[in-house]
């Protein structure tokens, strides 16, 4: 019988209060995809909300250190990191404990950009980045409808479920 496992990610970044294009780390990208022309999010790392939240998921789904603390903010090293770079390392973990993703599905609750026009990009740079078929990977765009500072277009969060299965 399969051992089966469930985690829970979650992330929110502060979009920036200007457009600072000149520095990657500064740019906007969700899923592992850029988003050309829209101001980037305040963040230690690439600050990709969607697969900050994915790597949290699939770490909680084995009780591991969360990425927070395999990605601190207070280090030098980790400055600018890439997000996919981050989930690679997170998915060699739960593969080296003998666990593959089944699915995973992750809603990016935001006013702007709108999630459907790069929706099926996002999939397809993820499971790139996981080595899995794109069919398990599902994205979701959601608004808050002008309410708390995701709706006041102050920010940008994510939720992320995974499953992941031992066979």
């Amino acid at each position: 019988m399969d051992d089966i496992r469930i985690g829970c990610g979650y992330d929110i970044h502060k979009f920036l209060e200007i457009a600072i294009f000149d520095n990657a780390a500064k740019r906007l990208f969700l899923g592992g995809v850029l988003i050309e022309g829209h101001i980037g999010v305040a963040a230690h790392s690439d600050g990709d909300v969607v697969l900050h939240s994915i790597t949290d998921a699939l770490l909680g789904s084995l009780s591991l250190p969360d990425i927070g603390v395999l990605y601190p903010d207070n280090l030098k090293s980790t400055k600018g990191v890439s997000s996919i770079d981050i989930i690679k390392y997170a998915y060699k973990l739960v593969k080296e404990k003998g666990y593959k993703l089944v699915n995973a599905d992750i809603t990016i609750i935001t006013q702007t950009p709108k999630i459907s026009a790069y929706k099926e990009r996002m999939i397809e740079s993820t499971s790139a980045a996981l080595g899995v078929d794109k069919s398990r990977i599902n994205i979701k765009g959601k608004t808050k409808e002008g309410l708390d500072a995701v709706g006041k277009q102050m920010a940008i969060e994510c939720f992320s479920v995974c499953l992941i299965s031992s066979s």
